[in-house]
Order: C-alpha cells, then structure tokens, then sequence
C-alpha cells in the first residue's frame, strides 16, 4: 500500500460538507448509541451486584472447607491407628484436602470474577459517560438542546460500584473502591471519535496515542501507513468502542503497547475480539488531529479524507492491554516506596502500615504476573505444539511466573531470560524477555529437570500420587516413569498385562559371557524387547523366582495365564499378584485359578494395607501377650506389621541388591512397577522401598525375583539389566501394556 491510498470505512459522503440533515441524523446517532451505553453500564451494575453476591458464597464454602480439612489431617495425624484405620483416615485427608482445593479455586474464580465484573461496570459507565458527552457535543453543534444534564452524567458512573463495601472482600470503604474504580486511582479512560479526539488534553486513550505517533512520524512513514479502527465485538461492549492500531503495509504496530505484528489477521488472532471497521491514511489523520475537536474545521478534514460518518463518530477507549496497566501499576507502587513511619510513635500502628504496604506490593506483583501469564498462554496455545505443551505444565503442576527486571538478578537464574527450577520444575521468566518462545524452551527444560523420586514422607507422598495422577490423566496411554537414587519407576493405569514366557536355560550360556551356541534360545531381554516393540507402550519386567537347573528352569509358585496353570507349583505359604475378571488382586497361597494373568511365590510387601516386616507391630497400648511372630490371632486388629521371614531374608540383604515389586493403590486405580539393578547405588532396602509405597498409598504390593535376576525393559530400552546368566535363565516376565 504506498502513498495515501488507504481502504474506506463505510461508504464515502459525496459533499464537501455535511448537510443539515447529515448533522441532524449525526446527533439522533449519538443520542440512541449513548442510551444504549447508558442501558449497558445499568446491566454490568446489576451484574456486579450479583458476582459480589456468588463471590461472598463462595467464601462462606471455602471457610468450612478448610475447617473440615484441618479437621480431617488431625484425624490421619493422630497416633495409635491401625494400617487400616491409618488407611481410611489418610484417604478422608485427603478427600478433605481436595475439597478444600476445590473450594479455594471456585473462590478465586468467584473473587476474580468479581473483580472483572466491577471493572466491568465501571468501564461500562465510564463508556457511557463518553457517548453522552459525544451525544451532548453533536446536540449543541447544531444548535439543540444538549440530552443529558451534568446530573445525568455524573450519576451513571457514581451508580456504577453501588454498596461494593457490602461484600467486598478487602476491608475498604465504598468511597475508597469508587475512587479505585472511577478515576482517583486508575480509571479506564473516556471513549472518543474522531470528531471529539483531544490530542492536547492530557487523557490518554488508544486514539490519543496513536495521535501522538501520527504527529511524530516523518512525512516518508505517514505516506505508508494508515490507522486501522478495530471493533469490539465482547459482550457488554454493544458496538460502542474499540481499538486504534497503525498498519505499515502488511506489518501492524499498537502503539498502546509498542509490540508489532506481522499481518493485521495475526493480531486479530492474538486479540480475537476485534474486527475491522474501517482505515484512515495516517496523512489524513494528522491533518484532523491539527484541527480543533468537535469544530467546524475538524468536521470540514473528516468530509475532506471522505470518511463515512459511521467511522467519523466511532467511539474508541481502549487505553492499554491488562497486562501493561497491570505492571503500570506495580512499577508506580514500587517507585512510591514504602510509607515513612518514623514520626508515628505507635509502634503497633507503624507495623501495620508496613505491613499494609507488603501486601500492596504482593498483590499488584501478582496481579501484574498473572496477566503476563495469562497472554503468554495465550499465545502459547496458538500452535498445536504449544497446546501440547500447556496441556503437560498443567498436568505436571508447574507454576509460571514472570519477575520484573529488577528482582530477577536475585534469582537462580540471573543470567539468562528464564528458567526451569530443578526439582519441581517451576518457571520462572524476566518480565522483558517474557514471549511464547521463552516459555516454550522453558517448558521443554521443565519437562527435563523435574523430579519424581520415592517419597520420604507422608506430605511427599501425597504431592507424588497427586503428580503421578495428574500425568496420567493427561496421558492415559503414556506410562509415568522416573528414576532416583538407582530406583526405577513406572505407573499407569488401565493396562492389559499379560505373561512373557522364556524358554531359555543355562545350557544356552557359555564362556562367562554372553555367547550362545548355534540354535541357542534368545535371552529373556532379547524376548522381552522384541515383546516392546509392538505397538503401544509396553513395560515388562521378570516376576517368578526360580530353581536354577542347567535344563530349563522350574518357577516358585503357579503362573497362569487365561486360567490355566502354565508354569510352576502350588505355593501356598507365599503370595501372589493376580490379573482378574474384577481387579488386580494380591493375598497368600495359589492365585485365583480364574485369573487372566497371575503369578505366585511373591514374597509379601504390603497386603490389604498391613505393612509386612521383621516382627509383628501393633498399635501403642497393645498387651505384651501379642505374639511377635506368626498369626496375631486375637490381636489383628491391633496390627501394624505382619512379620514374613520370606521378606527379612530379601531387606538383610541391603541396599545394593536388585529388586522388582509390584504395587497398586485402590483410591486412584494406578500400577506401580518399582526396580533396582543389581549393585546399583545408593539404592534401598525393600523396607526403605516398602515404607515409600505406604506413604504414596499403595493398598498392596509383593516382591519377586531380585539380586541379578532384576530386569526392566521399557519398550524395547533395557532399563534394569540382569546378569548373564540370569538373563538367560529368566523362566517368565509379566508384561503391563497401554494402547
């Protein structure tokens, strides 16, 4: 587009001048567009009123909930409780907990809902100020009564935040969050046209400032570009205001915001609420602002540039983005400074200022933050890649924040313009280099660096379950896995399993390495990868132990798949994991001749909540006359341990030897898969193991077959690698698959 040459909005007036009935049908114009403002802001009052009202519910819903949740954690703290009892109050914690999260979050919808729709009401008003004063200045050029009287006008922004003090959640008074809303503190400014546009007069809106770049601009720039008006098509909005942009060829620059955009359909895309309405060449807009608003000689350029009247009257109010009126705010308050307090003696009183300015300053950090955040996601979820990684920090809990320039050198990360926090893999981004890009980057080192390991308290195993369930359920066909401290772990929900059986034996090795002889059988990690490479996401590990023969080998306890017995003998004193009709099932003696998939001969963890070990436990008080050992007989209830010489014979041999467990926890429906590669350190003993699995939750879980024999294949990547020997000796393996 070069010269003046600019699209029209509307079609164009035909005379050098506005006729008497052009101007009379002008003023009609103004006077019906400001009673529909006017009949707008009426409804964003009424509807404030009632978010006030849902806001204070919602409040009222939070204070008991948390009530009943610290209930609840006193109740699961509580000492002397049976593993089961232990289990049920944990879960009633819990369920507390997330009704307590629950009601947080409809809250802080409710308060900022509240919030939005007080502003809302106050921009309303302050628009149908703007439109009455137009439709006031249209009257009274042609020579009619004006239609709104200073009463009117002052009213309809003084009804706008009626009784706010009523409900508010701050403690201030109506005066104070009228003046917050209204103009002494921030007031959204008045909406104007081209014919009523004041470069000169100090208030700042999108119109002003473009102005101010139209009079700045060399007369080269002005001959390329054109200032493009921009419909907001929002509810509430009523077609009464809009945005100012200025378009260079295909590039578009909001000079409210200073950021460009590479087309004109790339920034509707980033601010969807727009449509276009019409242009005028950047020359012609310098000779209107030069002519005084609302004067002959300002209607005589606007006739001259041939604008439709629609355009001419357009009112446009949008001074800035939230997200720089947000940080506006926050740079302002940290420019102030804190109050001085020193000539007030009370001390008491000097605190509370300083304290009142803390919160100040936290609240305005946060509000600026969040709507940094709230636009990188949006622009973040423009792409399918972006959608995919938003979807992923959701599910992972990741926190974003963007920190002012200021603070960030503080922070772990001054040297760069973001970061990922190990560990929890929180973001953090400098506010001046805050884009989707950034986020992006960082979001894939987030993926990186947070850490899942095994928890070593209660409060970690909750925060676990929770980041594990979180994941899944953004990915039911994707395993969660993760590895600390020389432990391998995998969880998934809904997997088909199914046995890996390996016919291999000791006859097959030679040499002390792994060499086979012609004809030979493959290793069971051979089997076992070509197993994961079909399609979907497999995890196999090796289950049975095993009496080692140099011809085939003979597993511990019944293997049965589609219930039939194919492997093994009956082991009634030990365990077993079992694949049903109705769940997975863990208990002593022969799996369930019906189950799809079993395995027997564990070695007992955890069954039906009860915690296995050296020793019978029982709850404090419990008689000396309990037996340490064997059947608790009349003292079961008061169980918190059931003694298994099977599983003291596994945990004295230390930290360093391969296990493989199997785990499931009821409440969230998740299989947990735990491995540890023979003289892999640090490691863990199976009850630093077996006391982990407690605190994620997990109701029941048996060990099988470790030392050497441990294997974990993910797919077609050996993870856990057994020996040699074992590799090749291996009899069955249970393979967990998702679609």
């Amino acid at each position: 587009m070069g010269g003046t040459t600019a699209i029209r909005g509307g079609s164009p007036t035909t005379s050098s001048g506005a006729s008497g009935a052009d101007a009379a049908r002008r003023a009609e114009e103004a006077r019906r567009r400001a009673e529909a403002a006017r009949k707008a802001a009426e409804a964003a009052r009424r509807a404030a009123e009632e978010a006030r009202r849902a806001a204070e519910a919602a409040r009222r819903a939070q204070q008991k909930a948390q009530a009943d949740a610290a209930k609840a954690k006193t109740r699961a703290e509580a000492p002397g409780q049976t593993p089961k009892e232990a289990k049920a109050s944990r879960k009633e914690a819990v369920e507390a907990q997330r009704a307590e999260k629950l009601s947080a979050q409809r809250a802080a919808r409710a308060e900022e809902a509240r919030q939005d729709a007080e502003e809302k009401a106050a921009r309303s008003a302050q628009r149908a100020q703007g439109a009455m004063q137009e439709a006031n200045t249209q009257a009274t050029a042609q020579g009619l009564a004006p239609p709104y009287d200073e009463q009117r006008l002052k009213g309809v922004t003084s009804n706008a935040v009626r009784d706010t003090s009523a409900s508010s959640f701050e403690a201030a008074s109506s005066t104070e969050l009228r003046d917050k809303l209204l103009g002494n503190v921030s007031a959204p400014p008045e909406a104007s046209s081209l014919l009523t546009e004041d470069a000169k007069d100090g208030k700042v809106n999108c119109l002003d400032t473009a102005a101010d770049w139209v009079d700045k601009a060399s007369p080269e720039l002005l001959g390329r570009s054109e200032m493009v008006f921009l419909k907001d098509q929002r509810t509430g909005t009523e077609g009464q205001t809009g945005h100012v942009v200025v378009r260079q060829g295909e590039q578009v620059l909001d000079p409210t915001t200073n950021k460009s955009y590479e087309s004109l359909d790339a920034y509707k895309k980033a601010q969807p609420q727009y449509t276009e309405a019409g242009t005028v060449s950047a020359t012609d807009a310098k000779r209107i602002f030069d002519t005084p608003p609302g004067s002959p000689e300002r209607a005589a350029e606007l006739d001259r540039a041939k604008l439709s009247p629609e355009l001419q009257s357009m009112m446009v109010a949008d001074a800035s983005a939230p997200e720089k009126e947000a940080w506006d705010r926050y740079d302002a308050h940290v420019k102030k400074g804190p109050p001085d307090v020193t000539d007030i003696p009370n001390g008491g009183l000097r605190q509370e200022i300083r304290d009142g300015y803390n919160a100040t300053t936290q609240r305005l950090k946060e509000e600026a933050n969040k709507a940094t955040v709230d636009r990188l996601r949006q622009e973040l979820g423009a792409t399918p890649e972006g959608q995919k990684a938003l979807a992923d920090l959701d599910a992972r809990g990741v926190e974003v924040k963007v920190v002012d320039d200021a603070s960030y050198p503080e922070l772990p990360g001054e040297k760069t313009d973001g970061y990922a926090l190990p560990g929890n893999g929180d973001i953090t981004l400098r506010r001046s280099a805050a884009n989707s890009d950034v986020l992006l980057r960082e979001a894939r080192n987030s993926a990186r660096t947070q850490e899942l390991k095994l928890p070593a308290t209660a409060e970690d195993g909750k925060r676990l379950s929770a980041a594990v369930t979180e994941r899944i359920d953004a990915n039911p066909r994707q395993p969660v896995e993760f590895e600390a401290d020389g432990i391998h772990v995998v969880a998934m929900r809904n997997a088909t399993p199914s046995v890996v059986e390996h016919g291999g034996s000791a006859f097959d090795f030679l040499g002390g390495g792994r060499m086979h002889v012609p004809g030979a059988s493959p290793s069971f990690t051979d089997v076992a990868q070509s197993e994961g490479r079909q399609p979907g996401s497999d995890t196999i590990v090796n289950t049975s132990f095993y009496d080692f023969a140099l011809f085939g080998d003979s597993p511990v306890g019944q293997v049965i798949e589609n219930g039939k017995v194919i492997g093994g003998e009956s082991s009634p004193d030990r365990f077993y994991a079992a694949w049903t009709s109705s769940g997975l099932k863990f208990g002593q003696g022969d799996p369930p001749a019906d189950s799809k998939v079993a395995f027997g001969g564990a070695v007992p963890v955890i069954i039906n909540n009860t915690p296995y070990g050296d020793g019978n436990q029982y709850k404090p008080g419990t008689s000396s006359a309990a037996p340490l050992t064997g059947d608790p007989g009349a003292y079961a209830s008061d169980l918190t341990q059931r003694n298994n010489e099977s599983f003291k014979a596994q945990d004295k041999r230390g930290t360093e030897v391969g296990k493989v467990i199997v785990g499931y926890d009821r409440d969230t429906g998740t299989t947990y898969l735990v491995a540890q590669e023979d003289g892999k350190k640090p490691g863990k003993t199976l009850a630093e193991i077996r006391d982990s699995l407690v605190k994620l939750g997990v109701d029941d879980a048996v060990s099988f077959d470790g030392s050497d024999s441990a294997t974990l294949v993910r797919d077609d990547q050996v993870k856990v690698d057994p020996g040699a020997i074992k590799d090749q000796t291996i009899p069955f393996g249970l393979k967990l698959s998702l679609p």
